[in-house]
């Protein structure tokens, strides 16, 4: 399945990403999936220094169970990172923070639109 990310409001996240990896999991009794991506994202202004992020933890915005199944989409999620780079593997929200609001796309064509959900 491929799966792209995008966000039409947050600058960073204006070009689609192709999530090249992605596992679920639980955070803090939250469903995340943790997604690794094909662009990265320049870690300085996050107090990265000179580490560039590609892994992002994405928790969902409106439907909690959105992640089980995959497949309606858009999905709208939460983009986290972690709090700092020795933060490998983050196991709670408090070790993240936010950085953007997004969407979670099953086609390319639909992230670069930034296409929403119609309800």
């Amino acid at each position: 399945m491929k799966l792209y990310l995008s966000s039409y409001e947050y600058n960073d996240f204006d070009i689609p990403r192709r999530v090249l990896y992605y596992q679920k999991t639980i955070i803090d009794n939250r469903n995340c999936l943790i997604v690794k991506v094909d662009k990265i994202l320049i870690g300085q202004k996050y107090g990265f220094q000179n580490i560039d992020i590609d892994t992002f933890y994405l928790i969902n915005r409106i439907e909690e169970s959105a992640f089980d199944a995959l497949n309606l989409f858009p999905i709208d999620v939460f983009v986290l990172i972690p709090i700092a780079p020795e933060i490998i593997n983050p196991s709670t929200l408090s070790e993240l923070q936010n950085i953007a609001w997004a969407c979670l796309y099953d086609n390319e064509k639909d992230a670069i639109e930034h296409k929403i959900q119609v309800t």
